[in-house]
């Protein structure tokens, strides 16, 4: 049974500081009570005095005196960063400038991505149709004696810190750094 933060909030405000008297009084169970303590304690409304004691904060205390809720949505939203193998490429031709796939491939993958060599192939094509990057003329050497070589990008569109988002569906990459979209040219090579 889901038991309110809010009601164990109240509950910890009036003095019931055990947990089982907790559950008790809001009718649910020692497990539902806890889950609720532990979202009241990570916005610093309430304090683990003891294993299975609790205390409001003055926050807490504050937080009920104005009489708001504990609602989902309040807390502060943690800033993810990715460092995904796009974001890493990017990194990496900001940085260089000049890149070619199996130079990119012994510098970041590590065996963990699914097919490292088709995502990153598709990542600079895409970042070459929508003018991110160049091909370069001269080709990186390849591995066997017939090999044409592996083309060579060199970064054109240096737009900031966060790497070009490829939206396939609807034919364009995003900007995250100036939330400008540029359109994919197709049959472009």
């Amino acid at each position: 049974m889901s038991v309110s933060a809010q009601a164990v909030l109240v509950e910890i405000v009036r003095g019931t500081v055990q947990l089982p008297a907790i559950a008790a009084a809001v009718g649910g169970g020692s497990k539902a009570v806890v889950m609720a303590v532990q979202r009241l304690k990570r916005r610093g409304l309430v304090t683990a005095v003891a294993t299975g004691e609790y205390a409001p904060t003055e926050a807490g205390r504050m937080f009920l005196a104005e009489g708001r809720q504990v609602a989902s949505g309040q807390g502060k939203r943690l800033h993810t960063r990715t460092r995904g193998l796009r974001q890493r490429v990017w990194w990496v031709l900001r940085a260089r400038g000049t890149v070619s796939l199996p130079d990119l491939l012994s510098t970041l993958s590590d065996g963990s991505e699914r097919d490292a060599c088709a995502n990153l192939s598709a990542y600079l094509r895409a970042l070459e149709r929508a003018g991110f990057v160049a091909v370069l003329e001269q080709r990186h050497p390849g591995h066997t004696p017939t090999s044409n070589g592996y083309k060579r990008y060199r970064l054109v569109r240096n737009n900031g810190r966060q790497a070009p988002v490829v939206r396939q569906a609807h034919g364009v990459v995003f900007d995250p750094n100036s939330g400008e979209t540029f359109a994919i040219r197709r049959g472009a090579a």
